[in-house]
């Protein structure tokens, strides 16, 4: 029974491993050469792109690169490094997620962008880059890089419904900013005074049933406290 379980998470892992790249425009799949192809390390976490947040571009990928698949034009990545690091010899563990950085891509159809930076090879460079992470995006075809921008800190996917972040939509495309502006901008939820409560926002937003959501809930789960996990509990239950 052991091994069939081993042997069942091994083909889940693979499976999600194998979920690449991930489509982030809408209609019909294109080819390749119409597109502009984003590849990210597997530490890389986006938080949001073009100010719009995507659950769909964290999908988990084991330690594999992730590629996001867009319309040719210019995007902003907000994105952050994060890890795990044991701790005792594996006895415990720290994650260490930093700030984000603004990568910036501005490709043309065929193109393939790299955002990249300086890996911390230990959990004491990681945590030193923690407030001051940085990295660059680089044209694969013509190989420029463009430094990073100082981004915003990090809210979760959560935080961000409740009020974190100024746009709370979750769709999967992702417009080039030429299009945003050429259009009507999406609607926002604005809070002028206090957050209404959670059931109340909850109930015009919901988040999308997928492994990014999944990840999120699981790791929100991991930094609370045990009284706070009660708290949670006894709120699910009502």
């Amino acid at each position: 029974m052991r091994n069939l379980f081993v042997v069942a998470v091994a083909c889940m892992l693979a499976a999600c491993a194998q979920r690449e790249p991930v489509k982030l425009y809408s209609g019909a799949e294109q080819p390749t050469g119409q597109l502009v192809i984003v590849e990210m390390p597997y530490t890389l976490e986006v938080l949001n792109i073009n100010g719009q947040p995507v659950p769909e571009a964290n999908r988990m990928t084991g330690n594999q690169d992730r590629k996001l698949e867009l319309q040719p034009g210019t995007y902003r990545i907000n994105a952050y490094y994060e890890n795990v690091y044991d701790l005792d010899g594996g006895l415990s563990s720290e994650v260490v997620r930093t700030r984000s950085a603004t990568f910036t891509i501005d490709g043309e159809a065929g193109e393939v962008w790299r955002l990249g930076f300086d890996a911390p090879s230990n959990l004491r460079e990681a945590r030193a880059i923690k407030d001051d992470f940085a990295g660059w995006s680089q044209n694969t075809r013509t190989g420029t890089r463009y430094p990073t921008e100082p981004g915003p800190a990090y809210v979760s996917l959560i935080g961000q419904l409740m009020g974190g972040g100024s746009s709370v939509s979750y769709d999967n495309e992702v417009q080039p900013l030429e299009a945003q502006q050429a259009t009507a901008s999406p609607a926002t939820v604005t809070y002028t005074s206090t957050p209404p409560a959670p059931s109340k926002v909850a109930a015009a937003q919901t988040l999308p049933h997928n492994d990014a959501t999944l990840t999120t809930l699981q790791q929100l789960w991991l930094l609370l406290s045990p009284e706070s996990r009660e708290a949670f509990l006894e709120w699910a239950a009502q």
